[in-house]
């Protein structure tokens, strides 16, 4: 795909369809559609990446590049540009999704409790508040608080200039206990145990405010623009595993608990901690969870033999995650193993992170993706040829 300059949002829109044709192999929404379906995609459609560290600019040739937008900045303009970004992962061979993204970042409904971001940190939350001083507020206004009439204007502004090719995603919006301790800080931590009545006040609101949101976001969404999966609620688990399962089950699951009763069967981010990983299997009627080498995580990691020996033959969709050597030739062997798995489980994704490549190493890891597309192939690991799925 030659770079080609862009200066109107119809033509950002024409040349990122067209390119969505060209690359079905990596068509990320399509392969995730198919393995929540237990259907065989043809492509293994992995992510492979590298950490983003500061002062690595490394000019390397890239494969794809993006196209480049002379457009004003105005919403429509800004909009061409979100357009077109969605062609960047092609730089690495990495899968592109049709979807547009709302909020910012995992700080996103933390906002609708007083507390602002910090862009110089991320977009992280600038400061905590204490669970009195939440408690002490009127509940939040779901069409109000914080980054939710952006979000809602940016729906609009979406569904008005651009046709439902183009899904729009829902924000990271993390889950209670997520949410509570970025609010909250370490009171959510030490709060089940030393003022659990205040704790569960707290972790009531959130829920009921995280309920709310998520309803207002899809019906604004509507169907023809929602993204499929996104039917099934999403929660993020990581800050459970600062906590022990006892904690989990008696302060957390009841409000976990409560989104499956309103909201469908989940799907768990459980940053690969072991205990979530067993707890939440244990008691809530999963769609999705993850597993993964992650050999710094604080509560240790979600081995792949013991994920895919607990889903194997059911309809959970399992995310492995990984860290992988530096070393290519090694890198392949680990995920080459995973791969082979799909051959018992459709229901499986892929994406792994070498924490030691950089901006250099990204002619290399285009390499491996490549070897590893040809490996899948060979072994006839997904769907034949003939067969259009994903």
């Amino acid at each position: 795909m030659k770079t080609k300059t862009i200066t109107s949002l119809g033509q950002a829109v024409e040349f990122v369809k067209a390119a969505f044709e060209k690359y079905p192999e990596r068509n990320g929404m399509e392969a995730r559609i198919a393995a929540h379906a237990g259907h065989r995609r043809r492509w293994p459609v992995l992510y492979l990446m590298h950490l983003a560290v500061p002062g690595d600019t490394a000019a390397v040739p890239c494969d794809d590049e993006c196209p480049t937008v002379d457009m004003p900045d105005t919403p429509q303009g800004r909009l061409a540009r979100d357009v077109a970004g969605l062609l960047a992962p092609l730089d690495m061979l990495n899968p592109i999704l049709p979807a547009l993204g709302l909020g910012q970042g995992d700080g996103t409904l933390v906002t609708a409790f007083g507390i602002p971001l910090n862009p110089k940190l991320g977009n992280a939350p600038a400061f905590t508040r204490t669970i009195e001083e939440v408690l002490a507020e009127p509940p939040p206004d779901p069409r109000r608080a914080g980054l939710m009439p952006g979000m809602l204007e940016r729906i609009d502004l979406i569904k008005t200039h651009l046709p439902p090719f183009f899904k729009i995603g829902l924000p990271d919006m993390q889950g209670p206990f997520n949410n509570a301790h970025a609010i909250v800080g370490e009171d959510a931590l030490v709060g089940p145990s030393l003022t659990p009545e205040s704790f569960r006040a707290l972790m009531d609101r959130i829920t009921t405010y995280w309920i709310a949101s998520r309803r207002l976001l899809l019906d604004r969404i509507g169907s023809d623009y929602q993204v499929p999966y996104d039917c099934n609620p999403l929660m993020a688990e990581c800050s459970v595993n600062l906590v022990g399962p006892e904690v989990y089950r008696e302060h957390i699951l009841p409000h976990d608990l409560r989104i499956v009763k309103e909201l469908g069967p989940p799907r768990i981010h459980t940053c690969s901690g072991p205990h979530v990983f067993r707890e939440t299997l244990a008691h809530l009627p999963l769609i999705e969870t993850e597993c993964g080498y992650i050999p710094c995580a604080v509560a240790g990691y979600t081995a792949v033999d013991e994920a895919f020996a607990a889903v194997r033959g059911k309809p959970i969709l399992l995310n492995i995650g990984q860290e992988v050597p530096a070393d290519f030739a090694s890198a392949f062997e680990m995920i080459r193993k995973d791969l082979d798995l799909y051959a018992e489980h459709p229901r499986l994704t892929f994406g792994y992170t070498g924490m030691d490549w950089r901006w250099k190493d990204r002619p290399a890891i285009c390499a491996l993706h490549r070897r590893l597309d040809a490996y899948w192939e060979d072994k006839a690991l997904g769907a034949p040829a003939p067969d259009k799925r994903l």
